[in-house]
């Protein structure tokens, strides 16, 4: 019985997420099918940055995906200087599980951020600013 609930539950996972043509899995909730079954590239609603106690960071955070690629876009966006500042994805605001985005290019100005294989953004909707060398948070936004 118990090899029938497992044989069923991976029959459920490999029919619920597809795969691109490169082969890494895609998540269906995370893509829209119009009339003709083309995916469209999904966009999440702009989330505002929040400043931390102590800094300042204003702007707003988006992800434009296709079904080969993710970007993060940050626009007029702005941040007081800081060591050390890296973007990450984050599922909370602690960074206890985060995904990092790299460096941060420069504080002030529209930019952009490849975001790498496939990431759950129902799980990792926030957009941290965050200095790495003394774990402090500078700002977040809401991604959703």
């Amino acid at each position: 019985m118990k090899s029938y609930v497992i044989f069923i539950v991976v029959l459920w996972v490999s029919l619920s997420c597809g795969k691109s043509k490169d082969g890494s899995l895609i998540d269906p909730t995370n893509t829209e099918k119009d009339s003709t079954g083309k995916t469209d590239p999904v966009n999440t609603k702009p989330g505002t940055f929040v400043s931390a106690p102590g800094e300042t960071v204003t702007g707003t955070a988006r992800i434009s995906e296709t079904n080969s690629s993710a970007t993060l876009i940050l626009e007029n966006f702005s941040v007081n200087n800081g060591p050390d500042l890296h973007v990450y994805l984050a599922a909370d605001l602690k960074a206890t599980r985060f995904i990092d985005l790299g460096k941060l290019q420069k504080n002030s100005g529209s930019q952009q951020y490849a975001i790498n294989g496939t990431v759950n953004f129902n799980t990792f909707k926030y957009v941290l600013i965050h200095c790495q060398q003394y774990n402090v948070l500078f700002g977040s936004a809401l991604i959703n």
